[in-house]
């Protein structure tokens, strides 16, 4: 009678499912600059579609990875470039944003260009409206856009260290030594021996360390790596990604301060802050954090999460509930739940588990309040002993996923021992 894990992999919702071969084109302004970009693209003999800064990145994904390349406004007025990319990256590690993302600017301040470093754009565009510049920069565009539909045959440095970079990124947590070993060969193919280290060739061996369970050695050469280029950020995130593996919560919190200097617009970056405040147990400076990061992003799911985390730890339930209702990715927030309700359960402190529950199921949207959280419920009931409401909530999990063995094995055995003759699949349709 032990919990099945919870369920981490629930897939987004998709909209359409059909290949989607257009530019895509994410910008609110239809005036001169969205003039700019359409003749380009016109002139380009390239078929492009227009969509709102606000739209369903997450739900759409499945069409819109398969676009040949994007162009997003940096300051789009509903919803940020710069967010908008972190959730591209965030939803799919495979995809090569450096080559296939175009920013249109108008405006650039030094933070930008450093949110870029981040972000690892290289194709940025910075328009001006007077109509010498606006010839201009239709040119550049038109040129980048032709490097990306004509790609070079032999692939440059910087194209294969992109694509050592992705191998690393989508490393399993214990990959096979073999394929560490060739990715690690490619990396030393790469290097030039006769010249110092880079941060880029020390941070993908870090990379490799990591993966080998030598935290210690990742470290020093992530260390060395900022030492030898400070705005090699990826050597940042690296580091702190490993401190937060090791719970070194106020390491990693230093760090991303220190990050935060520099650029302060990373939606991301706020998020992470109050995941590691939450961590530290402190929900005032979480909250701080995740409200600052849906100041700059009322669509990230992330931050919906958080703070609806943060409301149900301050017992503001109803809060909680309007904030995951909103997210697109609540099934996460679930997931976390039924852990901590596994956790009191297994410490058998049956009352606090079940009071856990409850409120677990006031505040998920009706769609997480799957069939596990269901028999987690039902487990709890039947190990403190009350047989009759295991059984009810038995029956709701079966109903909501008639094939869930381990809710009908666990039925069977209840009702065995308390010799209900009635049926999973009679009960189930009275």
């Amino acid at each position: 009678m032990e919990p099945s894990p919870p369920d981490t992999t629930k897939p987004g919702t998709t909209i359409v499912t059909r290949r989607f071969k257009e530019a895509l084109v994410i910008m609110d302004d239809h005036s001169w600059l969205g003039e700019l970009v359409a003749n380009s693209l016109n002139s380009a003999g390239v078929d492009f579609t227009q969509v709102s800064s606000n739209v369903l990145m997450r739900q759409s994904w499945s069409r819109f990875h398969d676009s040949p390349f994007m162009i997003v406004h940096w300051e789009n007025k509903l919803r940020s470039g710069g967010a908008i990319i972190e959730e591209i990256l965030e939803i799919d590690r495979r995809y090569d944003a450096a080559d296939k993302i175009i920013i249109v600017t108008t405006n650039p301040i030094h933070e930008d260009v450093v949110f870029f470093s981040e972000l690892g754009i290289r194709r940025v565009i910075r328009a001006r409206s007077r109509a010498q510049e606006i010839e201009i920069s239709s040119e550049e565009l038109k040129k980048h856009v032709h490097e990306i539909l004509n790609p070079a045959l032999k692939p440059t440095i910087d194209g294969l260290w992109r694509k050592i970079i992705v191998a690393l990124d989508m490393l399993p947590a214990d990959p096979p030594a073999g394929i560490l070993a060739k990715i690690e060969q490619s990396i030393g193919k790469l290097n030039d021996s006769s010249a110092p280290p880079t941060a880029r060739y020390l941070e993908a061996l870090a990379a490799i360390e990591v993966k080998r369970g030598n935290a210690a050695e990742a470290s020093k050469m992530l260390h060395n790596a900022i030492q030898i280029n400070p705005n090699y950020f990826r050597s940042w995130n690296a580091l702190i990604n490993l401190m937060r593996q090791q719970g070194n919560h106020k390491g990693a919190y230093a760090l991303m301060q220190k990050m935060q200097l520099q650029n302060r617009n990373s939606v991301k970056r706020l998020i992470s802050m109050g995941e590691e405040q939450l961590a530290l147990n402190d929900l005032d400076k979480a909250e701080t954090y995740f409200q600052s990061a849906l100041d700059k992003d009322a669509w990230s799911g992330r931050a919906l999460n958080g703070l609806g985390e943060v409301k149900f730890w301050q017992n503001e339930l109803g809060e909680s509930r309007l904030l995951l209702a909103k997210s697109p990715i609540a099934y996460q927030f679930a997931a976390k739940l039924n852990n901590k309700g596994i956790e009191l359960v297994t410490a058998g402190t049956y009352e606090a588990a079940l009071e856990h529950y409850s409120k677990a199921q006031y505040i998920l949207p009706q769609q997480e309040k799957g069939p596990q959280l269901l028999y987690n419920i039902a487990l709890c009931y039947a190990k403190w002993g009350r047989l009759n409401m295991a059984e009810e909530f038995l029956v709701l999990a079966v109903i909501k996923e008639p094939n869930y063995k381990k809710a009908i094995r666990l039925l069977e055995q209840i009702r065995a021992r308390t010799k209900t003759p009635v049926s999973v699949t009679s009960k189930a349709a009275a």
